[in-house]
C-alpha cells in the first residue's frame, strides 16, 4: 500500500502546475522553438534546391519536442501506467507485479537501446549537431516512458525532491539542453548554408 500511496501522490503532483512541470515545459518549449527555426531554415534551403536540406529529419524532431510539451500538460503517461497496473490487478497478478514489471522493463529497454543505437549509427555521418539533437530527444522520450513500467526503485529516484523540483525534471532539463545545443549548432550551419546558396530568383 505505501507504493500505491506514493503513486497517488505522484499522480496528483503530475496533474498540478508545479515547479517540476514548469521546468519541463520551459525546457521543451525552448527546444521546440529552436527546432522550429531550424525547420524554417531547412525549408528555405529546400526551396533553393539544396539536396542536403534535412527538412524531414528536423520536422520529426520538432514534432517530438512539441509532443513532449503537450504530454507534460496532459500527463497521459501516468494514466496509461495506471491502466496497466489495474489490468495486472484484475488478472490477479498483483502479487507478481515486480517480476512482471522487471520483465516488461527489459522487453522495452532492449529494443529501445537497439533502436537508438541503430539510429545514431545511421546518422553518424550527419554531423555532431544531428547526433546531439537526436540523442537528446531519444533520451527525453525514454524518460517519458518510465511511468508505463513504474518500477518502485526507479520511481523513488526519479520523483525524489531536490528543493522545489523532482529529480526527473533535472534530467528533462539536461536532455533538453543537449537537444538545444545540437539544434543551435544546426541552426548556425543551416543559416550559413542558406546564405551560400544562390537566390531562387537567380
Amino acid at each position: 500500500m505505501p507504493a500505491m500511496n506514493q503513486l497517488c501522490l505522484t499522480l496528483a503532483y503530475a496533474n498540478d502546475w508545479n515547479p517540476t512541470r514548469v521546468l519541463g515545459t520551459v525546457s521543451f518549449s525552448l527546444t521546440s522553438g529552436l527546432c522550429a527555426l531550424v525547420v524554417y531554415l531547412c525549408w528555405m534551403r529546400r526551396k533553393r534546391r539544396d539536396p542536403q536540406h534535412g527538412l524531414g529529419l528536423w520536422l520529426g524532431l520538432l514534432f517530438a519536442q512539441i509532443a513532449m510539451v503537450i504530454e507534460l500538460q496532459l500527463s497521459s503517461r501516468f494514466d496509461a501506467g495506471l491502466v496497466i497496473r489495474n489490468l495486472i490487478t484484475d488478472m490477479d497478478l498483483y502479487e507478481n507485479r515486480r517480476q512482471l514489471q522487471a520483465m516488461a522493463f527489459m522487453l522495452i529497454a532492449i529494443p529501445l537501446i537497439a533502436t537508438y543505437s541503430t539510429v545514431l549509427y545511421m546518422l553518424r555521418k550527419r554531423g555532431l549537431a544531428v547526433l546531439l539533437t537526436v540523442g537528446g530527444t531519444m533520451a527525453s522520450i525514454s524518460l517519458f516512458c518510465l511511468p508505463l513500467i513504474s518500477l518502485h526503485l526507479v520511481d523513488q529516484i526519479m520523483y525524489h525532491h531536490l528543493g522545489p523540483v523532482m529529480f526527473i525534471s533535472l534530467l528533462w532539463f539536461g536532455c533538453a539542453m543537449v537537444t538545444f545545443a545540437g539544434a543551435a549548432k544546426a541552426m548556425v550551419a543551416s543559416r550559413n548554408a542558406l546564405f551560400s546558396l544562390p537566390s531562387s530568383r537567380d
